[in-house]
């Protein structure tokens, strides 16, 4: 088969160039950025790489863990499971480190009776089956049809919405319960229900040996910006328009895979496919930003290593950066009162330093002096797709049908955690494969 050019060095066009390069197809990856990795990418902090994105990675992450085992000997270290917030003036923790019936009471201090009762369907549907809890499945897309007129606020009891079902999509989707919908909520059930580990060395290495590790079948086109994706004049093909060092050009292709946030592919389709475009401008993002700092001792104690904290806050959750990094840790800023607070323009330190004020009755910050820092602004940040999302989709589709050649894959598909994007890509590569429509 001809070369397929796949638009976004992300996890979700690593996943799709993995997938194509398995079923022997060649593959030109572009990426805007001077290397791979997109929103999962690292930055080096006292001469160790640290990762911003998503890292931990889930027991069930089954294709994931086939792409860690082709790319080479990555072993895993167990993270868990251990979080705390404030209820009442208490603090409830979560973990997954025993203590069975204290998490038991935790979880009805979060939910509150009816939460509980309300959720257990739920739980139950993806514990029968693991794919349910992904974007667009037959158990959620009749949750969606029935009940994505109202927001998981509306839905929930106020008890629940607050202390169970935001910490989740603030951390998952940079949004609100009033700005997330039921249909939806299985993909984050799914995260919460799993267990987790983390890469010993890494996501850096192992995206360091999967771009060292390429042959012919796979060239990397880092600081390559595509600008346009432009149908043929045949009808046939796609036309991929890019600068790179300032130097325009643009090459046509059989086959493209768009791997990119539905916000970007939009920028992409504006001159060619306007109708798409309006449905794709229908998926929410959210901005999030992230710093990583280091302290001379410890912060957390081993029994707790996380806090979420409430709407009020623009931190929306601290936590140890690894079960045995207890002097390292990661602020996630993301929820209403992060997009007023903080801005492309903020100052890092000004970020931290408000950071450490609101942990400061929790952790061991006070006099403990921080030895190094970094941090992020990304914008697109979290994606938290859209209400009925599944006809949304399914519009997406008959729009592209249009466009010969054009495939899409992304954190819109089936969910934004890691291995939803590999499903996603797994299912797109199929389409190709067979000559089925998107």
């Amino acid at each position: 088969m001809r070369r397929v050019a796949v638009i976004g060095g992300g996890i979700s066009g690593i996943a799709t160039t993995f997938y194509l390069n398995k079923a022997g197809v060649p593959v030109d990856l572009y990426e805007s950025a001077p290397a791979i990795g997109g929103r999962i990418g690292s930055e080096r902090m006292g001469g160790r790489w640290l990762d911003f994105g998503g890292k931990n990675i889930g027991r069930k992450y089954r294709r994931f863990r086939e792409f860690v085992r082709d790319t080479g000997d990555f072993p895993f270290e167990y993270f868990g499971f251990n979080t705390s917030q404030v209820i009442d003036g208490k603090v409830v923790s979560l973990t997954k480190e025993g203590r069975q019936l204290s998490n038991l009471f935790g979880f009805l201090k979060l939910a509150g009776p009816k939460g509980v009762s309300m959720l257990y369907p739920w739980v139950r549907a993806i514990m029968k089956d693991n794919a349910q809890g992904m974007l667009r499945t037959s158990f959620f897309n009749d949750i969606a049809g029935r009940f994505d007129h109202v927001s998981l606020a509306d839905y929930f009891p106020r008890r629940c919405a607050n202390h169970l079902i935001r910490p989740v999509t603030v951390r998952m989707n940079g949004a609100e319960p009033d700005e997330c919908y039921p249909g939806n909520f299985g993909s984050n059930l799914a995260l919460v229900l799993d267990s987790y580990e983390q890469l010993k060395g890494g996501m850096h290495q192992l995206l360091e040996a999967f771009a060292d590790g390429r042959s012919g079948d796979l060239s990397i086109r880092t600081g390559h910006r595509v600008e346009r994706l432009d149908r043929c004049d045949s009808g046939r093909g796609v036309t991929v328009a890019y600068t790179c060092n300032g130097q325009g050009g643009s090459i046509t292709y059989g086959r493209v895979i768009s791997a990119l946030p539905a916000v970007q592919l939009s920028a992409l389709l504006g001159g060619s496919l306007p109708e798409a475009v309006e449905i794709l401008d229908r998926v929410r993002y959210y901005p999030v930003s992230v710093a990583i700092a280091a302290y001379r001792d410890n912060v957390f104690p081993k029994e707790q290593r996380a806090m979420v904290f409430d709407s009020t806050s623009p931190l929306s959750n601290a936590g140890a950066y690894g079960i045995h990094d207890l002097d390292l840790v990661r602020y996630t800023f993301s929820g209403k009162a992060a997009r007023v607070q903080i801005n492309p323009e903020s100052k890092a330190e000004d970020v931290i330093l408000q950071a450490e004020k609101k942990v400061l009755p929790f952790f061991s910050i006070a006099g403990n002096i921080r030895t190094s820092m970094i941090y992020k602004y990304l914008s697109p940040g979290l994606c938290a797709y859209s209400p009925f999302h599944h006809k949304l989709f399914s519009e997406l589709q008959q729009s592209l049908a249009s466009f010969s050649g054009l495939y899409v894959t992304g954190d819109f598909r089936r969910g934004a955690s890691i291995e939803a994007c590999f499903a996603a890509a797994e299912e797109t590569v199929k389409h190709l494969m067979t000559g089925e429509l998107f």
